[in-house]
């Protein structure tokens, strides 16, 4: 369902609560998430009543909007709401805005992971932006919900990440929920962002050091060894994961990270 198709949200959620052959579970879900009595949303489907702001966030949460989902969302509960034509004419301009964006957006198709420095910045700011990418092949990563949950971050917070990696064109959204787009995202070694790249990801597997499993594998080994032990070391660090990189081509089912560290010291 892509809330761009709508101009009235109570069109909407008529549709979202009938779709497949669960409606009265899924209406149960909306009711208890959003904290709304089943006569009240009868009324506001039936146009009798209008959705509060704070009741319309709480839907676009449980629905998992992204961020400019969600602000198109407020947009037609404030056109429902508005009780002027000149309001009406205003909103619905900015609809419309919104609308054509999201369809120039939506007709890209992006050939290779390319990403302008502005893009870069933002993408390697933090380990979420690669982290969330990486967990919506999973089992974990079909909805912000999901991924709030498996990463215990707010949603809020994986809305805007999410949103983020809509625009960039590294996922996709339908109505079977997000989807990763192939693509192969580098910077350079020489490049300013590649040492907060490394930070990110190092900090990430020291939190994680306090919630071990018998799956993961920390290791630390300081060593001295010959000059040319050293470089032909790092050579065969290089080749393998060359070769680790090449035999990934099941289908995605955990998201693990490697991080690698060869350095005189």
């Amino acid at each position: 369902m892509n809330i761009f198709e709508y101009d009235d949200y109570r069109a909407y959620l008529k549709t979202y609560l009938a779709r497949e052959d669960n409606s009265p579970k899924i209406r149960k879900e909306l009711l208890q998430a959003t904290g709304m009595s089943t006569s009240f949303l009868t009324q506001v489907l039936s146009e009798v009543k209008q959705l509060s702001q704070e009741q319309a966030y709480e839907v676009a949460l449980h629905v998992g909007f992204t961020e400019k989902e969600t602000d198109y969302f407020f947009l037609l509960v404030d056109l429902g709401r508005a009780g002027t034509v000149k309001l009406k004419n205003r909103i619905g301009a900015k609809i419309r805005k919104m609308r054509k964006e999201a369809e120039q957006v939506s007709a890209k198709v992006s050939t290779r992971a390319h990403l302008t420095e502005e893009q870069k910045a933002t993408y390697y700011s933090s380990w979420v932006y690669t982290g969330v990418r990486n967990l919506v092949p999973t089992a974990n990563g079909k909805s912000i919900k999901d991924i709030a949950a498996k990463l215990n971050l707010s949603e809020e917070k994986i809305e805007t990440v999410v949103q983020f990696l809509l625009d960039i064109d590294f996922l996709r959204k339908d109505d079977e929920g997000l989807h990763y787009r192939r693509g192969y995202s580098h910077i350079d070694a020489n490049h300013p962002l590649i040492l907060r790249h490394h930070q990110n990801w190092r900090q990430r597997a020291i939190h994680r050091m306090d919630y071990y499993r018998d799956t993961h594998l920390h290791y630390t080994c300081p060593m001295a060894i010959s000059h040319d032990a050293a470089v032909r070391l790092r050579g065969e660090l290089l080749e393998e994961i060359k070769r680790i990189n090449a035999s990934l081509t099941e289908t995605p089912e955990v998201s693990y990270c490697l991080n690698i560290d060869w350095f005189e010291y």
